[in-house]
């Protein structure tokens, strides 16, 4: 098997001579049968990094290779880099580089160094001509391999047969659990809460909160809401499940974990009023602010917990925030709170096994009960199907450690894009088509790139230059 090492490139002399030496002893010290494609765009137009990678493998594959490496010009593999041929999925390679404290950029990340077959590129037809500057093109490939089925797709060991659930419209619909004696200030002492949900997006009323958006307006939908200062867990527009809290001072607290919408999660949160942590939780396992999907668990907060004492609880929605007709849209199955924080090993098996031990609080929809008090609702729907759990979409990784290249950040910088308006621009582009379906990767990819091919450079036996007019 052939290997077609495909580069974008421009303006980075002193990488690029860093990286045929190092790169190419890499390779030969695997054993691997290689050619180098430097694919040089010399026009006066944005760099356009995705259209780039396309035409240097298409000149790989028409000269012999049968699969390619898209690979950073500023990485250089250090160990265990994996560049033999990718049989069944396309591998990602860059898991531990030197910019991250060899560590994963970021949860989803895709880029860096990623193997194709020849199979996988025709699949997903190669990376969008349509990125111009900076950010996304990889983000769009790694959404073209999970429409393809060549992610690694999996789920909870456990299905849920004809799992009854609420239907909340996003428009008026709530349940309201009346107060009662039994769980007397459970939310001001050490506790655990856990729910089965499934949140849906509300374009209707307001849009996906993007990093781009000069007029950014942040929205949280209550799913679960306890008012005045309100303790909550709740859907919002940035596309994340949060826990709200509150300390004895009126001092907000606040954790997150991003969850793409229309999928159930296990949402649970669990709290130690001794050492004052609170841990959060999706399907079980703990969120890491190192993945970059998340924010720092555990977290820990100053003095007492607030007490709600004689509150009612709510599903759906908020008294607090009614008149914003903040209402959660999507699906609740069940709902249960332990007067103790559950251990880690006791969340993660939730799924299988619920603890049955100061169990305070539970709602399911299969079982119209709140232990022995009646719930009220108002207009949830209840429906049945059966459930299955999916955990995080992430792309098929080998562990890979590789040395980055001094080089200017051009991503985000104190919470806004370096580039401005055209990573903005790619921004919208990939959530609000790709994501959303409204774009078709079958027609905007290798396939269709158009260029001008001005000369073709022999930098050395292993190593050719492209240079090209988009």
């Amino acid at each position: 098997m052939k290997l077609g090492v495909c580069v974008p490139y421009r303006n980075r002399e002193l990488h690029l001579n860093e990286f045929i030496p190092k790169v190419g002893k890499y390779l030969k010290e695997q054993g691997i049968d290689f050619q180098m494609y430097f694919c040089h765009q010399v026009d006066d137009k944005l760099f356009n990094r995705g259209a780039t990678k396309n035409i240097a493998a298409k000149h790989a594959f028409e000269e012999g290779c049968d699969y390619v490496v898209w690979h950073d010009i500023d990485m250089i593999p250090e160990e265990g880099c994996d560049y033999t041929f990718p049989k069944y999925k396309p591998r990602h390679i860059a898991t531990k580089i030197s910019q991250m404290d060899y560590k994963l950029k970021y949860h989803e990340y895709f880029g860096g160094a990623v193997l194709f077959s020849k199979e996988h590129v025709e699949k997903t037809n190669g990376y969008s001509n349509d990125y111009w500057d900076w950010g996304m093109e990889d983000d769009d490939l790694f959404w073209r391999c999970h429409k393809e089925g060549l992610t690694e797709n999996t789920y909870l060991d456990t299905v849920l047969k004809d799992q009854k659930y609420f239907k909340f419209d996003g428009n008026s619909s709530r349940i309201t659990i009346p107060f009662q004696n039994h769980y007397r200030r459970l939310f001001s002492q050490s506790h655990t809460i856990s729910m089965l949900v499934r949140p849906q997006q509300q374009l209707e009323k307001n849009p996906i909160f993007l990093v781009g958006d000069k007029e950014r307006k942040y929205v949280e939908y209550p799913i679960f809401s306890i008012p005045g200062y309100d303790y909550s867990l709740s859907f919002n527009n940035s596309r994340a499940l949060a826990l709200t809290f509150w300390n004895g001072f009126n001092q907000h607290n606040y954790m997150w974990i991003k969850r793409y919408d229309n999928q159930w999660s296990w949402i649970t949160a669990a709290f130690d009023t001794k050492k004052r942590l609170s841990h959060f939780y999706i399907n079980g396992s703990e969120v890491d602010a190192r993945a970059g999907i998340g924010s720092h668990s555990p977290w820990k907060w100053e003095g007492k917990l607030k007490d709600y004492d004689s509150k009612d609880y709510h599903l759906g929605f908020s008294p607090s925030n009614n008149a914003d007709n903040r209402f959660f849209k999507g699906d609740i199955a069940n709902l249960y709170v332990w007067d103790t924080n559950l251990s880690p090993d006791q969340i993660k098996n939730l799924h299988k096994e619920l603890p049955q031990d100061n169990l305070i609080v539970k709602i399911n929809a299969n079982k119209n009960i709140f232990y022995n008090s009646k719930y009220n609702n108002t207009g949830a729907k209840i429906e049945s199907e059966d459930i299955k759990v999916p955990n995080s979409i992430l792309p098929h990784r080998v562990e890979g450690k590789l040395r980055c290249l001094p080089h200017k950040d051009e991503g985000i910088v104190d919470g806004v894009f370096v580039k401005g308006e055209t990573t903005a621009r790619n921004e919208r582009r990939y959530v609000l088509e790709m994501q959303r379906g409204k774009l078709n990767h079958k027609e905007d990819g290798i396939k269709q790139v158009k260029y001008k091919l001005k000369s073709i450079e022999e930098l050395t036996p292993w190593a050719k230059m492209l240079n090209v007019e988009l």
